[in-house]
């Protein structure tokens, strides 16, 4: 039986590179690097194909990534041509994915929400919202009309727990974990109920609203990202998780501009 050519997608966000291998429209491995170590002078290829343990498979038969750190862009790019050989995409606010962007600057849009967008749209319909809580967290709307409709950027439990760390002299890092109640009874405590608890308020309240300016009904409701499966139970049932959804969107784009012979230049 011959088997489909493999894909590589990659997600290079703030904190880490998140790597997924498919088979056709099936994930089949992933990995992950951290964004500092890929940053680092040396073999990028070569790590991204530990990250998702190629070993003595043949490479992918063509790359995709979605960036919002300019620093990697070339180096991914150069990285996927020198160690796979093979056709490199990269998504950007200008690439032609069928997905109207109705923002005041398209240009500003990351390309993770463009792809949550799509996948979103693509694989459980529109009207939708995205919550992505990874180093920030991201809220984004699809329409009824199947475009992207902007949304909102908070802080992610790991950047707030390091900004109590640096800007204040006594507390220390507190790794965000579910908390069982608010009234902590040691500083360590204090922090991570105000992490988890003061999280699942804002994402709360900015859904809730952004739901309202939607004008309602029934709007999918999908959360992704490093931290969702933290937060998921708080939230409740009518968060549906689904923790590959960038990369699941980073398939869908490739087909899209596969078709189209939109490569990175």
């Amino acid at each position: 039986m011959v088997q489909s050519p493999l894909l590589l997608a990659v997600d290079a966000g703030n904190t880490s590179l998140t790597a997924g291998l498919f088979r056709g429209t099936r994930l089949v491995r992933q990995g992950r690097l951290a964004t500092a170590t890929a940053l680092e002078r040396g073999e990028l290829g070569a790590r991204l194909a530990a990250c998702v343990g190629l070993g003595s498979l043949r490479g992918p038969m063509a790359a995709i990534f979605a960036s919002v750190v300019p620093a990697l862009d070339r180096k991914l790019a150069n990285a996927a041509a020198d160690r796979f050989r093979c056709p490199v995409f990269a998504v950007t606010p200008s690439s032609p994915l069928g997905l109207p962007l109705r923002v005041r600057t398209p240009r500003e849009v990351g390309a993770d929400r463009i792809v949550n967008a799509l996948a979103a749209r693509e694989l459980v319909g529109a009207p939708a919202v995205v919550v992505d809580i990874g180093t920030a967290v991201t809220v984004d709307c699809v329409t009824a009309r199947g475009e992207y409709a902007g949304g909102a950027i908070m802080p992610g439990p790991g950047t707030a727990a390091e900004a109590l760390r640096d800007r204040t002299a006594k507390l220390p890092y507190v790794e965000p974990e579910r908390a069982t109640r608010a009234i902590g009874k040691d500083t360590s405590e204090c922090i991570r109920a105000g992490l988890y608890f003061g999280c699942l308020g804002m994402i709360r309240e900015v859904v809730e609203r952004t739901l309202a300016e939607m004008g309602g009904g029934r709007i999918r409701i999908i959360l992704t990202g490093g931290y969702a499966p933290l937060y998921q139970r708080g939230l409740g049932p009518e968060f549906c998780i689904m923790p590959d959804l960038t990369l699941q969107g980073l398939m869908l784009a490739h087909g899209i501009l596969a078709g189209g012979g939109t490569r990175c230049q």
